[in-house]
């Protein structure tokens, strides 16, 4: 049977003593805001009837690893010998999305250089024999370095993510002697719902709002061609690839290294991000020259089926940007949201063109959308944007009657302006609601689940 090496916590040892933490520290040099390896505590507010429990986690390089699946710049290696899989931060773009997809939140920004730094398995050590330098420190044996069985993997446990991605760990689930008994009387309960406050997130719209304008920009272009293509008006071949260049230039902007933003295509076959980024340069530079052949005389006359094979180009970068977003969650909301880009571009496209019961649809369709999520995130104690329903309703709605109300080309661009304005507002609130699940998280969702954490306590049976 294959064997390989992998980290062994038992939970049931460990005393979240911050040892490991301390011995990562020091072997790779790392400063104190930066951790490759961190204790994780289930019930940290010690909630009565729930147990407590200390995670030692760190990457576990996996043997199906998303982070090097999804890599746009083909920055993850893995070295053969130890199984580590190494970051090359020569080659790596500081996207962050590594740490989006991975689902124990290994990899970690060094906001000095730009780049994304991990757990490397102490390899070197490794190869000469030694164990990692978290397995050495660890006082009571809770962490240890062994060879496993490819098949023998972990146990249920809180913070751990049972993903489809052959991890080289194993995680000793609580014993039954080690969890609490029932109680009879429900005591006070600390306020551990507030420990969702102080989560830090993996998006923020202050941190992604370039990529805001960025999108919305690529469903504006994908619209106006799709609606010229149509017999909608000709948008300007030079401003329409000015619009385009300055929303690849937003998106190149939240980089970490932006000079090295030409590594972005290099995982066509795997990467969502790289797709996206060749679809929407071949969509705007071929989309610009459609636009510009009946009005430059050097130009042939290109047939009709071009400039909307374009139009589909268009479309699937659309779908791209959507799927980027596929490893996040919004709380509330389905597979589909009513600020995915590819239906505000089918919307600006629809009204490009007048085709109005199109429009209407797709309007009905993305109010249902955003009003069921936002009740949706009200019934789970989320919070609900309240104080934007108003205008995000109002301007769709707005913009809609408007085009039924009015007519000629003044009508269309008035109608575009007030949906585009509703849908910027959707569109911010998308990034301000998207999550990326996290051990920490996963925690209290866990905890969510237990009656006990909400004062409900079951007597002991016979009493």
């Amino acid at each position: 049977m294959k064997t390989r090496h992998a980290f062994v916590v038992d939970v049931n040892k460990c005393t979240g003593c911050h040892a490991c933490e301390m011995a990562c520290q020091i072997a790779n040099q790392l400063p104190p805001n930066r951790q490759w390896r961190e204790v994780r505590t289930f019930n940290e507010l010690h909630v009565p009837g729930v147990e407590l429990v200390h995670l030692s986690m760190a990457c576990n390089h996996c043997h199906d690893a998303p982070c090097m699946e999804q890599c746009p710049a083909l920055a993850y290696s893995r070295d053969e010998t130890s199984g580590a899989v190494l970051i090359n931060t020569d080659a790596c773009l500081g996207c962050g999305y590594c740490a989006w997809v991975c689902p124990y939140g290994a990899p970690r920004l060094d906001e000095t250089r730009g780049v994304m730094t991990k757990c490397t398995m102490c390899h070197e050590k490794v190869l000469n024999g030694d164990q990692p330098a978290c397995v050495t420190a660890c006082p009571t044996a809770a962490l240890a370095w062994q060879r496993l069985p490819d098949a023998e993997l972990t146990q249920d446990v809180p913070g751990f993510a049972l993903a489809d991605t052959d991890p080289s760990i194993r995680v000793e689930g609580v014993r039954p002697e080690r969890r609490v008994p029932e109680m009879k009387t429900p005591p006070a309960l600390p306020p551990w719902q507030q420990l969702r406050d102080v989560l830090t997130p993996q998006i923020t719209l202050a941190h992604e709002w370039t990529l805001v304008v960025f999108t919305m920009l690529a469903s504006i272009l994908v619209g106006a061609l799709a609606g010229s293509q149509w017999g909608g008006p000709v948008l300007d071949w030079r401003l329409f690839l000015g619009v385009g260049v300055v929303g690849m230039a937003l998106s190149a902007s939240h980089l970490g290294r932006r000079e090295r933003a030409w590594r972005a295509p290099l995982h066509l076959h795997a990467s969502w991000i790289s797709r996206e980024i060749i679809l929407f340069s071949a969509f705007m530079g071929l989309g610009a020259v459609v636009l510009a052949a009946p009005i430059l005389s050097f130009m042939p006359e290109l047939p009709s089926w071009i400039g909307r094979a374009v139009v589909g180009l268009g479309v699937l970068t659309l779908l791209a940007i959507d799927r980027v977003y596929i490893v996040a969650r919004i709380r509330g909301a389905g597979s589909l949201h009513s600020a995915h880009v590819l239906g505000t571009g089918i919307l600006l496209a629809a009204v490009w063109i007048r085709a109005d019961l199109v429009v209407a649809t797709l309007a009905a369709i993305k109010l249902v959308l955003y009003l069921t999520r936002q009740v949706g995130r009200g019934r789970q104690g989320m919070e609900a944007s309240l104080g934007l329903t108003v205008p995000r309703i109002g301007f769709l709605v707005a913009g809609v009657g408007w085009l039924f109300w009015e007519t000629g080309g003044v009508s269309c661009q008035t109608s575009i302006m007030m949906i585009l304005v509703g849908e910027l507002i959707d569109r911010c609130l998308y990034y301000h609601e998207l999550e990326i699940p996290t051990p920490n998280s996963r925690m209290l969702d866990e905890l969510d689940t237990r009656p006990e954490a909400h004062g409900v306590f079951v007597a002991e049976s016979g009493s």
